[in-house]
Parts: structure tokens; C-alpha cells; sequence
């Protein structure tokens, strides 16, 4: 299996497959090229690659390549240069790229953040001095992006517990390099996914879940297309987002086959025992969507309202 690296994409395949196309698609769909659908190696971004080995795709005979990219931030320049048909990205990068001009829209709902499930953790060093956000004051703390959902989260959070985010540095790194920089380079870190399990099995422990500071539940990130590209290729899209909500509630109760899917890319083992998984949900709400811009706002992440109902097309 290749490895992925910041900036290089690489199309990988479903669950039992090294190609996303599908041998069993009809005759008249194999004369388009795949759909060029992102990927990123944690759950809440995993859904595409979940949805494909499960042949939720098949299904609806759309043959698809999964691009597989970083985060959000990388996701939406590789859509606005046209090296994806349909990117995935939380709601906060996906809104500065349309204040900037590029004509995005979501298309689809995925992953949701609840409260009572945190997928995502503030940690620190066990031998740490750090014990509340106060405690973070002049102190850096890694995110895996700078400006996105999780310096959204974070804001909110030290604002909500008194300190001033002003006063702490953030930095970016990958999930897979938090564990490390915790020993030496970095005083806290907001992880995910199974760098975090990894993490708390070493000498971490958890300080805060950043996420809940925004709401009780909201969307972690929506897909999303051109919509230009959305306006000429309208049966495609509404094949995709077929697939995707129909994939949804399949992957919610079937842990097992989807974490089967994660340990292919995960870069450390995954124990199912302990690992939080991202829920997905069927419907785009603007209910869950809202309350992310507006903490975005006051955060200083977008540098205008933003109306949920703006951000969506539909299809």
C-alpha cells in the first residue's frame, strides 16, 4: 500500500478492490470517466471509502475514484483546481472558500459531531503542568488546521473557560504526528480518530473536548461540488447523493465491516473496544449547520455571516 504525504493525492480503492471502478457497472456508465470523490484517513472523512467497499455506489452505477488528501483545507483547493468532482469539508473552510469567490455548494450531509460521543479530544503530556485552558496561555497547541473547524472549536472552548485564545499559539499538524510532538514540541493537542487512541495509551491524558463548546450536535463537514459542475452533470449528483444517504445509516450500525476499512490506512493499530466513531447522518439540517458558522464568526474563522440555507444547493 502507498503512503500519502501533505499535497500528493493518490486514488485509492474500495475494501476488497486496489480499483474504485466497478467491474459489474452497465455498459452506458463505463464511457464516463469516475467520479472523483475525496478522501482523508480518519472516520469522520472516511465515508466515501466506507460507502465504496460496501457497494453503496454500485448500487446506483456510478463508478468512482477516491482521492485521498489531508483535510478540509486540502480537499476544497484540489476541488477549486479541478482535481475533484466532489470534495468533502467542513462547513467553516467550505464557507471562506465561497466569501472568496469560488462557487461552491454542499450537495449532501455526513459526518455529525454529538456530545455525547467526542471523536475528537483536547490532551496533554500526564507530566504535564497544563490543567485547565487558563493553564494554556502562552503555550502551543497542535491542530490538524489552521483556521478550520477544530481552531473554531478551540477558540470557543478557551473563551468558554475563561482564558484568551489570543494568548495561545496553534500550529498544524497531522493527527499521526501529535502523539510525537506532545514528548518535546507541542503542549497540548486536539486529536482524532485512532492517533488519539494511540495517544491515550501512552502518557496523555484528556483536558477538554473542544467540540462541545460549538453545540451539543452539529456537522463535523458536508459534501460538496462546483456549481457550475453541479448544473451540468445533475444526474450524476443526484446518483451520489443517493448513494451517500442511503450509506449513512448502513455504516452507523455496522462497525465492524467499516472499521474493517479503517484498519487498511489507519497508521497505528485500531482497538475497537475504545475508538469513538463518527456518526453520519441522512439529511442535510440546517439546524446542524448554523450553529457552526456562528461560533466561526465570533471565533474570527469567517469574515462574514454566513446563512446556512446560502450554503446549500438543491439537488
Amino acid at each position: 500500500m502507498r503512503s500519502v504525504t501533505r499535497g500528493r493525492a493518490i486514488a485509492l480503492g474500495g475494501a476488497a478492490a486496489a480499483s474504485a471502478t466497478f467491474a459489474g457497472m452497465r455498459a452506458d456508465a463505463q464511457t464516463a470517466p469516475p467520479l472523483r470523490v475525496a478522501f482523508a484517513y480518519t472516520d469522520a472523512f472516511g465515508e466515501a471509502g466506507f460507502a465504496d467497499s460496501a457497494g453503496f455506489f454500485k448500487q446506483v452505477d456510478l463508478p468512482i475514484t477516491l482521492v485521498a488528501l489531508p483535510n478540509s483545507g486540502a480537499i476544497v483547493a484540489a476541488a477549486a483546481g479541478n482535481a475533484l468532482d466532489i470534495g468533502l469539508a467542513n462547513p467553516i473552510t467550505l464557507t471562506n472558500a465561497i466569501q472568496k469567490g469560488i462557487p461552491f455548494a454542499a450537495i449532501a450531509p455526513a459526518g455529525v459531531f454529538v456530545e455525547a460521543k467526542p471523536e475528537a479530544l483536547l490532551v496533554v503530556a500526564k507530566t504535564s503542568t497544563v490543567q485547565t485552558a487558563k493553564d494554556l496561555e502562552g503555550k502551543t497547541v497542535a491542530l490538524i488546521e489552521i483556521g478550520g473547524i477544530t481552531q473554531t472549536a478551540m477558540t470557543a472552548w478557551l473563551t468558554k473557560n475563561g482564558a484568551n485564545p489570543a494568548a495561545v499559539h496553534f500550529v498544524e499538524l497531522s493527527f499521526s504526528a501529535m502523539g510525537a510532538a506532545l514528548r518535546n514540541r507541542v503542549d497540548a493537542a486536539f486529536i482524532s480518530g485512532p492517533p488519539l487512541q494511540e495517544a491515550l495509551r501512552s502518557d496523555t491524558r484528556v483536558i477538554g473536548s473542544p467540540y462541545a463548546a460549538i453545540a451539543s450536535e452539529w456537522s463535523i463537514n458536508l459534501w460538496f461540488a462546483q456549481k457550475p459542475w453541479i448544473a451540468a452533470n445533475m444526474p450524476t449528483v443526484r446518483r451520489f447523493v443517493q448513494a451517500i444517504e442511503k450509506s449513512a445509516p448502513w455504516i452507523n450500525t455496522h462497525p465492524a465491516e467499516t472499521l474493517a476499512v479503517m484498519r487498511q490506512y489507519a497508521p497505528a493499530p485500531i482497538d475497537a473496544a475504545k475508538i469513538v466513531r463518527t456518526t453520519f447522518t441522512d439529511r442535510l439540517d440546517i439546524a446542524l449547520i448554523q450553529p457552526v458558522l456562528d461560533a466561526a464568526l465570533r471565533a474570527g474563522a469567517i469574515k462574514q455571516a454566513m446563512d446556512a440555507h446560502d450554503l446549500i444547493v438543491k439537488v
